[in-house]
Parts: structure tokens; C-alpha cells; sequence
């Protein structure tokens, strides 16, 4: 087995392809502005260089796809502009594709765009959601910059309820854009076969579906002509998702040039290109009763769609907040209000939680201001708020149906493992020498599973070898870093008592591709994880019917265990081992499993306490509990893994992560040296709690978990940075809360 700790796996930038010429794109510098032609001689005289290409080189090419499923508050379509693999005469964002070099080496390539002198004529740029509102439109089709306007929910019955409101509290929350940054950079290996008319893409990526939904709609072509494939995947956290202008442009262009081309992205290339997450500002309004219940949710939410719409931005920004925006609280009226917006950036996309986080932040600020309005223990508030135990499945105000979940028990469980109750203590000893002690919970749901398709399917492909059976475990689904491999081989081996070295698992074959989506929106052990269990099934049936045949027995009467197979008085007729060696020793074949397309509701408790130097705004963590409802562990070793890689990741993005433009649309943070990624001496010791509570959505019982931690770890460390702050008067500042921002938070309070 490859292993990348030793530098032996093989990722998609090491696959060989004798002859295939490399490529280096030409990215705007500007963030808004008119292209004039392309002056491509002097890159074309450069020794090594062989083609370099624009837009009119390509050919015609399609439209990349985007939806929204809730309608706009207009009745027209989200609105969908253009989007071209290679400028077709204006640039839209810093980064964006102008041209591309092909060469014979790659410093060939770069040595070409460097010859390349673009004539642009600045427009004013949009910079940020302000600026979208009040700079000129960047689509002619989308007056205002504004891509679509929604209301959902029950607006009258929000503001009746808030008129006799006891108390309505307040709070805006703007998670500014964030890098996914995987350890590796997009590349891409692509190639044509003009016989067949068959692309092949080597490029990292979460699932083929995807992928070749959008290079399809592009290319113009079906899907059988597309073969993508990935080796290992360097991490993904939502950003392989979707196809990038850079592949298609590179496969447009072998089409083109007749020869394989080869792409390899770097560092900065990426803050430049790959989609960007987060870039929300979200305002809410909480009403209270004086017994202190919520009874009401007033959300407004806007969306920094960026220059385009990726594929799913807009569906995201809606549906995804939409789902739990009235988090774990039995409120029982609720509305929001959304405005998607156009600005000069690069595209946002999915990002580990996708928007998830986002509306968990704003949820549990609002409680946390209630907190402090009315004097009330943060956790005892959450506490006569919850969703009773009782109440699952849970119908919210906005038409979400939670699962299942025990949002008290969790409150309590954090409570002890946290010492919650012995933080004044704690607080009163860091007063003492001048610092600020601050302590912060988080109490959320979040969607997972879902997807565009109706169900997922995983094949298994028998065969024997050496008088035993193989099987091939084929799944729609892509590791990115998880544990598929070992979790899909151990389910499986558990099931038919079939040695793990018997097993191979093949995610997301180039062809013949069982149907189903990629691994996003935590959905991979939910969808494929029970399809694989019901193929097994299959499986076994196909086994019970062989075996019956040969030995003459009413298929009725035999039973299965994880290893037997038996007659109708227990007796062991044969091991399921045997029986599939048997049907597979003359010829091989396949079953399928299938799995509809459900959706869980993982939830949780997380506590963060920190404390705050005043003299210099440094922030150190000190402890942090995690309480979570995974539903059903599959593997307590993949659970854990996914959950602290989340936690890092939300606490990452309310201290430190976020990108920052100056007012002509330039990335000030597209590099290592300028946007700050944790290290290990930036984090606490993280306690770990589960609560194995199966969901009654699927026959595994299991919920998602890859992106739960951040959603808990944005809110309890921004509400614990928020509570350190009110000791001292001092307001939270917009994110990230870095100690440059703290320290000017407090001074603040002084200078008044």
C-alpha cells in the first residue's frame, strides 16, 4: 500500500504520461476590467512554446451549471451569468483565466506567459458586499449586482410575535472568505482519444458525478466521453467538488492540440483560483417571552456569491442555512431573508460546513446576547429552549424534520466534562494578574446527507483467484483523506466473513460508475456505507439460492450468519466464504445495492474557554469539550479523526483565517506568509465525548460527521472570545478575532 507519510503515494501530479506537453495559464491582475486582443507573438517566439491560447482557440464551449431550488422572492430564476473558461473579453476577479501557454517543459510554459502583456482597461471594481450595492453592476443581466432575492417562512407572524415580545435581541455575524487550502494543489493530466472522441482527466475530486456534470455541460459532450479519475486526494473540505475553468480549459485544449497536456497549480495560484468559502454576513432577531422561551427567529442573510455562481453557491447560501435556522430551539415562528450578490472575487463554494457553521454562529450569538440581556446562565437558557427528547422527529418552523437528538443531555454532559460550574474560580485567578477569562458554548444541529441524486448504488464485483473469493467494492464516492477504505472492508468482511485482503474498494471509476453522488455534505457512510450494507445482503440472498440449488434444498430453509450458511435446523452446510468461491469460480459477476437519499441531523455541545492578554490581544485556548450525537459510530477512530480535523478547521476560521481586498479588488492575503493556517501550538487539548444514538433515517443508523466540528467550534470559540471581551466592556470585533483586533477592541473601551 502507498503510503504519503513516506512519499510513495501517488497523487495526481505523479501520474506519468510520456509526450504530454505542459501548460501554464495567463491570470488577470486586475479585479475588474475590459480585455483588448492579445497581442500572442512574442510569448509564441519563446523557445520551448508550441501554442498559446485564448478563448477563440477553444472552440464554442457551454455554460457551467448552477441551480436554486427555493423560489425568489420575484418568481424569476437565479440569475446565471456566463461564465467562460478563458476570458471572452472582460475579466471578472483577480486570478481569472486570460490565456493559456503550451509548451515542451513547464519553465518553457511559464517563461511564455511571462511574454504576455495584457492590454486592460480598468471598470470599477465590487468589493465586498457593500460595494455590490453601490458600485456598477458586473452582469449586464443582474441589475444591482444581485443574483436572486428569497423570503421564506412566516414574515407576519414574525412581526406579530415580536410586537409582544417581553425582549428581542440582536446580532450580526460576517464570516469573512476563507481558502480551503488542501495539502495539494489542483492539478490536472488530460488527454483525447479522437478516434472514440473520449476525454481522459487525471485531476484530485470528491466524485465523478460531479466533475463530469460540469465538464459536460461545457464540453458539450455525453457523459460516456468523459473518463475522470484521481489517484490519492490530498484533502478536498468541499473545493474538489466541482470542476475548475483550468481543467476544462486543459481538456477543450488537447481536444485542440491532439496531444496530452499536463497542468500544475501552485500555492498562490490556488488563493487565486480555487473556490473560496464562508463570505456571509448574516442579522438576526430573537424575541423572548418573560418566562424567558424564544418565540420567534428573525433572520437576514447575504451572500458574496463572488464573480459567477459555482455550481452549487447559490443552493448552499440558501438550503443549507435554511435547514437549521432556527437551530436546536423549539421556536415556533421563524423568517428569513436572502440577497445573493455579485462581487469581483473569486467564485464561493462549499467549504467544510457550507454555510452549516454559519447559521450556527448567528443562532448562538443571539442566545448568548439573551443570556447576558436577562442575567440567565448561558447553558440554563439553552436548557428551556431545547427541543425536548420527546419531540423527534422535529418539525421546525422553517419545514426541517430532525432525526433525532437529545439536545438536554448534551447541554449536561458538556457541562460536567467542561467544569462549566467552576469557571468563576478560574476567571477570578486570571483577574488577578490583569487577563480576561472567557468561557463559550455552543449548542447546534447541522443537515447532513442529501444530494442531487434519488439514490446511491455501490456494485460488487466477485471473482475468485487461488480457489478463493475477491471482491471489488464499487462505489460512486471518492476518498479525500478519510477512512473509506478501511471502514467499506471492514463493514463488508464483518458481513460475510471474507478476509479484509480480500477487498478491494474502487471509488469513482473512470467508467461504469455505479449511480450516486460524491463524499459531500457528510453523506459518504450514510449513502454509500448503506448501500454497501444492503448489496451485501444481495449478496448473501445470491449465495442462500446458489447453494440451495446445488444441494437440493428449498431455498426457504436456509439461514445466514457472518460466516454460514445453515439448514433449517442450524446445521452448517457451508461457510459464506465457500459459497462464494464457488459461484465465482467459472465465471464472475456483480451485484448492486441501493440506498435512498436521506438526510440526518448530527448535533452537538461544544465549550471553548480562552483567555486574553489585554496589554498585546493575544488569545491562548486552554480547554476545549466536545459533545456530539454522530448517531451510530461505524469507526470510533474515523468519528474522532473527522471530528478534530473540524474543530481545528472552526477554530482556525474564528481566530486567525480570512481573506482581505484592498479597494481595487487585490487579494492582500494570497500566500502562506499572509493568511494564517493553525499550528499545533495554536490549539488546546480537545475532550472528546460521543453519544453512539442511532437515526431512524437509514438501517445503519448512522448520522454525518465530517463537518460537525466546525460548525461547534466556530460558535464556542467566538461566544468564548465574546464573553472574555464583556469583562472588560469591550465590544467583538468582525472576525477573524485576531490579537491585532482584540487589542484594538480594548483599547477602545479605554480611549472612551
Amino acid at each position: 500500500m502507498t503510503d504519503p507519510l513516506r512519499g510513495t503515494a501517488c497523487y495526481s501530479a505523479d501520474v506519468a504520461c510520456p509526450g504530454a506537453m505542459h501548460v501554464a495559464f495567463l491570470r488577470s491582475d486586475h479585479a475588474h476590467a475590459v480585455l483588448r486582443p492579445l497581442d500572442t507573438g512574442d510569448a509564441r517566439a519563446v523557445p520551448g512554446v508550441v501554442a498559446v491560447l485564448t478563448h477563440d482557440d477553444l472552440g464554442p464551449l457551454g455554460d457551467f451549471p448552477a441551480f436554486l431550488r427555493q423560489p425568489t422572492l420575484d418568481g424569476r430564476p437565479l440569475i446565471v451569468p456566463r461564465r467562460p473558461v478563458l476570458s471572452e473579453g472582460r475579466v471578472r476577479h483577480v486570478g481569472e483565466l486570460i490565456a493559456m501557454v503550451v509548451a515542451e517543459t513547464h519553465a518553457a510554459a511559464l517563461d511564455g506567459v511571462e511574454a504576455l502583456l495584457p492590454d486592460l482597461d480598468p471598470l470599477p471594481p465590487v468589493v465586498g458586499l457593500d460595494g455590490a450595492a453601490h458600485t456598477a453592476d458586473i452582469h449586464p443581466g443582474a441589475p444591482g449586482n444581485i443574483a436572486a432575492r428569497l423570503a421564506l417562512g412566516d414574515a407576519d407572524a414574525v412581526r406579530t410575535t415580536m410586537d409582544r415580545a417581553a425582549r428581542v435581541v440582536t446580532a450580526t455575524i460576517h464570516p469573512p472568505r476563507l481558502s480551503p487550502v488542501p495539502i495539494e494543489p489542483l492539478s490536472a493530466l488530460a488527454a483525447y482519444d479522437a478516434d472514440s472522441g473520449a476525454f481522459d482527466l487525471w485531476t484530485p475530486h470528491q466524485g465523478i458525478a460531479e466533475q463530469r456534470r460540469d465538464i459536460c455541460a461545457v464540453l458539450g459532450v455525453l457523459p460516456e466521453a468523459v473518463r475522470v479519475r484521481a489517484e490519492r486526494v490530498g484533502g478536498a473540505f468541499g473545493v474538489r467538488g466541482a470542476a475548475f475553468p483550468e481543467t476544462i480549459a486543459l481538456l477543450a485544449a488537447t481536444r485542440h492540440l491532439g496531444r496530452p497536456l499536463r497542468w500544475q497549480g501552485s500555492r498562490s495560484e490556488a488563493f487565486l483560483s480555487d473556490y473560496h468559502g464562508r463570505g456571509m454576513r448574516l442579522t438576526g432577531r430573537l424575541a423572548l417571552d418573560d418566562r424567558h422561551r424564544f418565540i420567534a427567529l428573525e433572520v437576514d442573510i447575504e451572500a458574496d456569491l463572488g464573480a459567477y455562481v459555482h455550481p452549487v453557491g447559490a443552493h448552499i447560501s440558501v438550503a443549507n442555512t435554511l435547514a437549521t435556522l432556527t437551530g436546536c430551539y423549539a421556536i415556533p415562528v421563524a423568517a428569513a431573508r436572502y440577497v445573493l450578490r455579485f462581487t469581483n472575487a473569486v467564485p464561493v463554494g462549499p467549504f467544510r460546513g457550507a454555510g452549516r457553521p454559519d447559521i450556527a454562529l448567528l443562532i448562538e450569538r443571539l442566545v448568548d446576547e439573551a443570556a447576558a440581556a436577562t442575567g440567565l446562565d448561558p447553558l440554563a437558557l439553552r436548557r428551556i429552549n431545547a427541543i425536548p427528547a420527546g419531540s423527534f422527529p422535529y418539525r421546525t418552523a422553517m419545514g426541517s424534520q430532525y432525526d433525532s437528538g437529545d439536545f438536554a443531555d448534551l447541554l449536561d454532559q458538556a457541562r460536567r466534562a467542561a467544569d462549566w460550574d467552576g469557571f468563576p474560580a478560574r476567571a477570578r485567578v486570571d483577574r488577578a494578574q490583569g487577563l480576561l477569562r472567557g468561557i463559550g458554548a455552543a449548542l447546534f444541529v447541522e443537515v447532513s446527507g442529501g444530494g442531487a441524486t434519488a439514490r446511491d448504488c455501490v456494485r460488487l464485483d466477485v471473482t475468485a483467484t487461488d480457489g478463493a473469493a475477491r471482491i471489488d467494492i464499487v462505489t460512486a464516492s471518492q476518498s479525500t483523506g478519510q477512512d473509506h477504505d478501511r471502514l467499506f472492508r471492514g463493514m463488508l468482511s464483518a458481513q460475510l466473513g471474507l478476509p479484509e485482503s480480500r477487498l478491494t474498494l474502487c471509488q469513482s471509476l473512470p467508467k461504469d460508475t455505479p449511480d450516486g453522488a460524491g463524499s459531500y455534505a457528510s453523506r459518504t457512510t450514510i449513502q454509500a456505507g448503506t448501500a454497501l450494507q444492503d448489496a451485501g445482503q444481495v449478496l448473501v440472498r445470491h449465495l442462500m439460492a446458489a447453494e440451495a440449488a446445488r444441494l437440493g434444498l428449498p431455498e426457504q430453509d436456509l439461514r445466514a450468519d457472518a460466516q454460514t450458511i445453515r439448514d433449517s435446523a442450524g446445521n452448517v452446510l457451508c461457510t459464506l466464504a465457500a459459497a462464494l468461491a464457488r459461484a465465482a469460480r467459472h465465471q464472475g459477476f456483480a451485484v448492486t445495492g441501493t440506498a435512498p437519499v436521506v438526510q440526518t441531523f448530527p448535533s452537538g455541545c461544544h465549550i471553548a474557554e480562552l483567555r486574553i492578554d489585554p496589554a498585546t490581544g493575544r488569545l491562548t485556548l486552554l480547554d476545549y469539550t466536545a459533545v456530539d450525537d454522530t448517531g451510530r459510530a461505524m469507526s470510533h477512530h474515523a468519528v474522532e479523526g473527522q471530528l478534530r480535523g473540524g474543530i481545528v478547521q472552526g477554530i482556525s476560521g474564528a481566530l486567525m483565517e480570512g481573506h482581505t481586498y484592498d479597494a481595487t479588488g487585490q487579494v492582500l492575503s494570497a500566500s502562506l506568509m499572509d493568511y494564517a493556517l493553525p499550528r499545533a501550538a495554536d490549539l488546546p487539548p480537545v475532550r472528546l465525548l460521543l453519544r453512539d444514538v442511532p437515526s431512524p433515517t437509514n438501517p445503519l443508523g448512522v448520522k454525518g460527521v465530517g463537518e460537525a466540528g466546525t460548525t461547534g467550534a466556530l460558535a464556542a470559540t467566538v461566544n468564548a472570545t465574546a464573553h472574555a471581551l464583556r469583562g472588560a466592556g469591550a465590544a467583538l470585533p468582525p472576525l477573524p478575532l485576531t490579537p491585532a483586533a482584540l487589542w484594538q477592541a480594548l483599547r477602545e473601551v479605554h480611549r472612551d
